[in-house]
């Protein structure tokens, strides 16, 4: 073959794969995977004028039906093992006229002291409240000390008991307890007990002030069971 006719050959077959590569650009369909540009929207605020003159937009709201709760413990009033009793509403009623829920201190004070049982006839002995000056600050410590032991049985917290224990116990000069007595019971031998055991644990306690020229130190004293807590005074 000549050299002239080859060249022809070569550029013809070069130029026909240059015009298939340029309509396959073309015609062929391009991949689907390509990003749309994001249209820019401007938000405009119209004025109140404009909006009245709109027309509502109605809103359909499909009905919900809401089931009716039933009062807690209404299916338990058969007695199961978690049954819950019934609210007493006269007891409600005696709380709303107390200082409930929530005692202040007035109110613990006033509450201790009114049951409080009277000195026997020749007895000496005061209230942790007393206002006479000397015993005031040894009252105060002794009032933190029993406090920080003291404190309401579990039992009786969940089963909802309360109420006063009031004793009466000696301090010797020396710190050590003497004589510890039930004066009045709350009414429940474990709120009782609880009350004469966190003096029994609280002591040794400071020893008597010289000062004082006491053998002994008699204290009646209240221990209020209370939502929970408990307090000395």
């Amino acid at each position: 073959m000549s050299e002239p006719l080859s060249l022809t050959k070569f550029l013809l077959i070069s130029l026909a794969f240059h015009v298939l590569l340029f309509a396959a650009a073309l015609f062929l369909p391009k991949p689907s995977g390509s990003q749309r540009e994001a249209t820019p929207v401007q938000i405009v605020n119209l004025p109140r004028h404009v909006l009245k003159r709109l027309p509502p937009v109605e809103q359909k709201v499909p009905p919900v039906s809401i089931p009716s709760p039933k009062r807690f413990g209404e299916d338990m009033e058969a007695g199961g093992p978690q049954a819950v009793p019934k609210p007493d509403h006269r007891s409600l009623e005696e709380h709303k006229q107390g200082p409930l829920p929530f005692l202040t201190q007035k109110d613990i004070d006033r509450l201790a002291r009114k049951g409080m049982p009277p000195k026997k006839p020749g007895e000496e002995s005061v209230t942790l409240d007393t206002d006479e000056f000397k015993f005031i600050s040894y009252n105060r410590w002794l009032k933190v000390k029993v406090e920080s032991i003291l404190h309401y049985p579990e039992l009786a917290a969940i089963t909802g008991l309360s109420g006063v224990t009031y004793i009466r116990f000696d301090i010797m000069q020396d710190g050590s307890l003497g004589q510890l007595e039930l004066l009045k019971s709350s009414g429940y031998k474990i709120l009782d007990d609880e009350a004469l055991e966190a003096i029994r644990d609280s002591a040794p306690f400071q020893p008597l002030p010289e000062e004082w020229s006491m053998e002994r130190y008699t204290i009646r004293a209240a221990v209020i069971f209370y939502l929970s807590k408990a307090y000395v005074r």
